[in-house]
């Protein structure tokens, strides 16, 4: 056999290798994507339930006590929930949130004070300045976006403001056409 007869054999089964391979590819995609996996042909049935993680009242009414300190006005607190889709926990979704309640900045934001220790060791304050330019800028009490994890587990925070003692905030969880409210009594702490 001559070189020309070599190199012709080897297109040949070289040719033939690659048809041999590209039959037994497109056969096995075929096969793997023919699968049919029963869980697939459930229709999506979310349900969602929230939780203030709070004593209530005889009407069922969270109640929250403020204990703002001298550093904040705000009381922060944890609401919970489960977000599920035919009883099982959904891959993470998407939630949104709603408050009925905000507040408004004044203007002065922060302070920030810059101290030194003076030659006696007693703390001296050395220069005072002040974040203004806020004033009207709204905020809300709750944290408007959270995702479902582990078990279908929802969370936000909400932080309402000490002026708000005696009001009730309503809050909204929202995903896709569901909607649970819970309803909140701002009391003071006793």
């Amino acid at each position: 056999m001559n070189r020309k007869e070599q190199t012709e054999k080897f297109a040949i089964n070289g040719l033939a290798f690659c048809g041999i391979l590209f039959v037994v590819l497109v056969l096995f995609s075929f096969l793997t994507s023919c699968t049919n996996d029963p869980l697939s042909d459930l229709p999506d049935n979310y349900t969602m339930e929230l939780d203030g993680r709070l004593d209530t009242t005889n009407d069922g009414l969270y109640k929250l006590e403020l204990n703002s300190t001298d550093n904040s006005i705000q009381t922060i607190h944890r609401i919970t929930g489960k977000l599920l889709n035919n009883g099982e926990e959904p891959y993470p979704q998407l939630v949104e949130w709603e408050s009925s309640h905000q507040w408004t900045l004044n203007d002065t934001a922060y302070v920030f004070i810059r101290r030194t220790i003076n030659v006696l060791g007693d703390w001296v304050d050395v220069d005072t300045t002040y974040v203004t330019g806020f004033a009207g800028t709204i905020v809300p009490t709750i944290n408007e976006f959270s995702y479902s994890g582990d078990g279908g587990e929802i969370n936000t925070v909400i932080a309402p403001i000490d002026e708000m003692v005696g009001d009730t905030l309503i809050v909204k969880a929202r995903f896709e056409d569901i909607e649970e409210t819970i309803r909140i009594v701002l009391e003071w702490e006793r």
